[in-house]
C-alpha cells in the first residue's frame, strides 16, 4: 500500500524511507480501525482484526523510536530560516 509516488520534501533519503514506512503503516491501522467499525462481525472477526491492530501499534511504536525522532529533529535543524 503506498501513500504516493512523489518524493518527500526531505533532504535524508533514510528519513524519507521511514516517513513513507510510516505513512503506510498509518494506513493499515486506519484500516484496521474502519474494519471494527463494521457491523455484525463475528468474535473471531473480532479477535483478527485485533490481533493486527495490536501487532501495527507494536510496529508503530518500535518505527517512531528515538533515532526516528533524531532524524526529524536534524532535518528540521537544517530547513533554512525565515520562509513564511
Amino acid at each position: 500500500m503506498q501513500i504516493s509516488d512523489r518524493p518527500l520534501a526531505v533532504t535524508n533519503s533514510t528519513l524519507s524511507t521511514l516517513i513513507a514506512e510510516l505513512g503506510t503503516e498509518c494506513l493499515k491501522v486506519q484500516a484496521l480501525v474502519y474494519q471494527l467499525q463494521l457491523p455484525s462481525l463475528t468474535v473471531n472477526q473480532q479477535a483478527e482484526i485485533l490481533a493486527e491492530l495490536l501487532a501495527a501499534t507494536v510496529h508503530l511504536h518500535n518505527h517512531c523510536d528515538e533515532d526516528f525522532q533524531t532524524l526529524i529533529t536534524e532535518e528540521m535543524e537544517n530547513l533554512p530560516d525565515g520562509e513564511d
